[in-house]
């Protein structure tokens, strides 16, 4: 790497401060103004997204504008903004894919490499009948299109099997697989405040959510939500 390039990357990393968790993932980024920040400190937030997998920041007055530009940028990441004023926030609970696949024995990867997994959806007829229908398939096991680090890639479990597998036995090891990635060692919660943004990876993270009755504004990118979060 070029001196260049050196100088930049380390430019790039001092522009934000990044606390992370101590658990199997998640960060806070601290002193930020997101609504201000320019290319090299958007390109230094993402990576670190890339790194912890979910990054919260506090302190944030944004617009709905502000955070639909914000979802367009960040492509295969959601997020979820708690609106300054407001007296309580959403709990958000996050699992490391990553860290699951890390943990499996030698056995169980040798198991499930080649294996894949379909999700099915829901389709609504012109006279508005529901019916079920094969939806996408992808690998149980794949390596991240940005880090190459390999990870379980469980979708959403209800209505989805390995392909190729009986259906018992299709859901005892899909039940193994989600039970051993929502372990509490591989997971991170965060309660929201007021004025919280929370920005997860969709890709490699099993999340989860309560909602309290309150404003929140929540942006999601279309592609990844029906195979990549749960």
């Amino acid at each position: 790497m070029s001196l260049r390039s050196n100088v930049a990357r380390s430019a790039e990393s001092s522009l934000i401060q990044v606390n992370p968790t101590g658990k199997a993932l998640g960060a806070e980024v601290c002193n930020v103004d997101l609504g201000s920040f320019d290319d090299w400190a958007f390109a230094s937030f993402m990576r670190a997204l890339l790194k912890h997998q979910v990054l919260l920041v506090r302190g944030q007055r944004l617009s709905e504008r502000d955070l639909a530009a914000f979802s367009r940028r960040f492509g295969h990441a959601d997020l979820l903004y708690t609106s300054p004023g407001t007296m309580f926030g959403d709990r958000l609970s996050f699992c490391s894919l990553f860290a699951a696949y890390d943990a499996m024995s030698p056995a169980l990867r040798s198991r499930v490499a080649h294996l894949k997994l379909r999700q099915l959806a829901t389709d609504m007829s012109d006279d508005g009948r529901r019916t079920i229908v094969a939806g996408p398939v992808h690998p149980l096991v794949g390596n991240h299109p940005d880090t190459g680090r390999p990870m379980l890639s469980l979708g959403q479990r209800r209505q989805s099997y390995v392909v190729g597998l009986e259906q018992d036995e299709s859901d005892a090891l899909l039940d193994d697989l989600w039970q051993l990635a929502e372990l509490p060692e591989f997971r991170w919660t965060h309660m929201c405040r007021p004025g919280d943004l929370v920005v997860w990876d969709t890709r490699c993270t099993i999340h989860r959510h309560e909602a309290q009755e309150m404003p929140r504004l929540l942006h999601s990118p279309p592609l990844w939500n029906a195979i990549s979060s749960a």
